[in-house]
C-alpha cells in the first residue's frame, strides 16, 4: 500500500528549529480560554515573533486544547489547571506535566513560565526529574500585593517572588509596578535579594493588538468601562460618580461588557466575539480607567484606543507610561472625572481632537514594534545558554552517532550513551547547535 503524505507534515518534520522553548501558563479565566488575557497574549508574541524569526518551537502546557495557540511551530501538553485563581496559583499539576513533558523523547532549551508561583515546581521537576536543564525567564501578570488583595491570608507574594527569582529575566506590565513589587518584597526579603529582583525584573509592554472590525457609528453617548467590574479596578467608585451624573443628565449610557448583570438602568452588558466587541467598542464616546492601586497595563485602554476611542485617566504613573501624551487625565479630587466626562459628551471637538491622539498612539505601540523587547529576552538568554566546554569522549560518540545514522531522536542517543536522569543532556545539546554539519528538527538531530 502507498502512503499519502500530508506535504505539509512532511516539510515541518525536515524543519529547523534551534530552539525548543516550553512555555508555562497562567489561566484565570477558565469559562472561555480564548479570551483568557495571558493566550491572548501569548498567541500575539509567538505570531509576531514568527513574522521576524523562524527557528523557535514552542510546546505551551495548557489545561486543554486552546485553538489560537495552534501555530505551525506548536504544540500543547494538557495538565488540567485549578478553575479557581488562588488555588491554581497554589495546586502545580506535578504528574500531569511530568508525563506530557515526554523528557526522553523532547529537548526544551528555555522555560518560559508566565506563572511565577508555579516556577521553582516546575525548575525542580526538570532539573531533578529529567536530564534537561533549561534556561528560564518568564513574565509576571500578577502579583498579590496587599494593596489590591482583599484574602485573609496572603501567601502569593512570597511564592511569586521565589518564583521571579529563579529566573534569568522576567517582564513585567510597567516600571510603576515593578516599583510596586520591590517596595512589597522588602517585607520578606533582604535588600540583597530586593537588588537581585531589580535585576531580574524588566518592563516590557504588551504590544496593542490590530483589531478587526467595521467601524460603527451611534447617536447614543455610550461611556465604556470595558474592564472587569472588580473592586481592585475600582468599579464601585466608578459607579458613584456614574449615579452623580444620571441625577444631572439622562443622555448616556454606561456599557460595562464584562458585567454579568446590569446594576443599574443606565447600564448596558451586551456581549460579543471580538469582532463585534471591537466593533461596539469603535461606537463609544469616551472611556474611562480609573484610579488602580495595581498599577498594571489596561488592554481594556489600549483595545479602546485602537479603534479611536479617546481614555479617560486617573493621574497614575502606569496610566501615563500606557497613554503618553495622547490620553486625558483628570485628577481623583470631588467631580473632576464627571466634569471631564460631560466635556467629551457635549464636544465632538474635542472628543475628534483626542480620537485622532488614541489611533496616533495606537500606532506607535503596536505589537509589531512592542515585540522586540521579547525577542530581545529570548536573544539574550539564548546567547547563555550553558554549553560543554570542550569536545569530551562521550560528545565525540554523540556526534559521531548522529552522523553514522544521519537522523536520531534523542531517546536513541541517551540509550547509545547509556545515560539516564543523572547527566545533564542541555550541555552537550548547547555544544552541537554549533556543529555545522548537525541541524535540530522538532524532535529529531540530523545531518544536514
Amino acid at each position: 500500500t502507498m502512503n499519502i503524505f500530508n506535504f505539509a507534515d512532511v516539510e515541518d518534520k525536515d524543519k529547523e528549529y534551534k530552539y525548543k522553548i516550553l512555555v508555562y501558563p497562567n489561566i484565570t479565566f477558565q469559562k472561555d480560554l480564548e479570551k483568557d488575557s495571558y493566550v491572548v497574549v501569548l498567541c500575539n508574541i509567538i505570531k509576531e515573533l514568527n513574522k521576524i524569526r523562524d527557528d523557535l518551537f514552542f510546546t505551551i502546557v495548557s489545561p486543554a486544547h486552546i485553538n489560537s495557540l495552534e501555530f505551525e511551530n506548536t504544540e500543547q501538553i494538557i495538565a488540567p489547571q485549578m478553575g479557581y485563581p488562588n488555588s491554581m496559583r497554589m495546586d502545580f499539576p506535578f504528574k500531569e506535566v511530568f508525563a506530557g513533558l515526554k523528557w526522553k523523547e523532547n529537548d526544551y532549551d528555555i522555560v518560559y513560565s508566565h506563572l511565577p508561583e508555579h516556577t521553582g515546581n516546575l525548575k525542580n521537576l526538570l532539573y531533578n526529574s529529567t536530564n534537561i536543564s533549561p534556561a528560564i525567564i518568564g513574565y509576571t501578570h500578577w502579583t498579590e500585593f496587599k494593596e489590591i488583595t482583599n484574602y485573609e491570608y496572603q501567601v502569593g507574594l512570597a511564592y511569586n517572588i521565589v518564583g521571579v527569582l529563579q529566573m534569568s529575566k522576567c517582564g513585567i506590565n510597567t516600571q510603576a509596578q515593578k516599583d510596586l513589587v520591590l517596595k512589597n518584597a522588602k517585607e520578606y526579603f533582604n535588600d540583597d535579594v530586593v537588588a537581585k529582583l531589580d535585576k531580574i525584573l524588566e518592563p516590557q509592554y504588551l504590544g496593542w493588538e490590530t483589531p478587526k472590525y467595521e467601524k460603527q457609528t451611534t447617536d447614543k453617548k455610550i461611556v465604556v468601562y470595558n474592564h472587569r467590574p472588580h473592586t481592585y479596578k475600582n468599579y464601585p467608585w466608578f459607579l458613584q460618580q456614574m449615579d452623580k451624573l444620571w441625577e444631572k443628565r439622562q443622555d448616556f449610557e454606561v456599557w460595562v461588557p464584562l458585567a454579568e448583570s446590569r446594576e443599574r438602568e443606565y447600564i448596558t452588558n451586551e456581549k460579543f466575539d471580538r469582532v463585534g466587541y471591537f466593533s461596539k467598542l469603535s461606537s463609544c464616546r469616551v472611556g474611562v480607567c480609573c484610579r488602580q492601586k495595581y498599577e498594571g497595563w489596561a488592554i481594556s485602554a489600549t483595545d479602546g484606543m485602537s479603534v479611536g476611542v479617546p481614555y479617560l485617566f486617573s493621574d497614575d504613573g502606569s496610566y501615563h507610561e500606557l497613554a503618553g501624551d495622547d490620553g486625558v487625565y483628570y485628577y481623583d479630587v470631588d467631580d473632576a472625572l464627571i466634569d471631564t466626562i460631560e466635556s467629551f459628551l457635549d464636544s465632538d471637538l474635542l472628543r475628534e481632537k483626542y480620537s485622532e491622539k488614541a489611533l496616533n498612539r495606537f500606532e506607535k505601540g503596536k505589537w509589531e514594534k512592542a515585540i522586540h523587547q521579547f525577542n530581545n529576552m529570548i536573544n539574550e538568554t539564548t546567547d547563555g545558554l550553558s554549553m560543554l566546554k570542550e569536545d569530551t569522549e562521550s560528545y565525540k560518540k554523540v556526534v559521531d552517532f548522529i552522523h553514522k545514522k544521519k537522523s536520531v531522536t534523542r531517546k536513541e542517543i541517551l540509550e547509545h550513551l547509556g545515560w539516564g536522569v543523572r547527566i545533564s543532556f542541555s550541555g552537550y545539546r548547547n555544544r552541537l547547535r554549533n556543529e555545522p554539519t548537525i541541524k535540530f528538527t522538532k524532535n529529531r538531530y540530523e545531518v544536514r
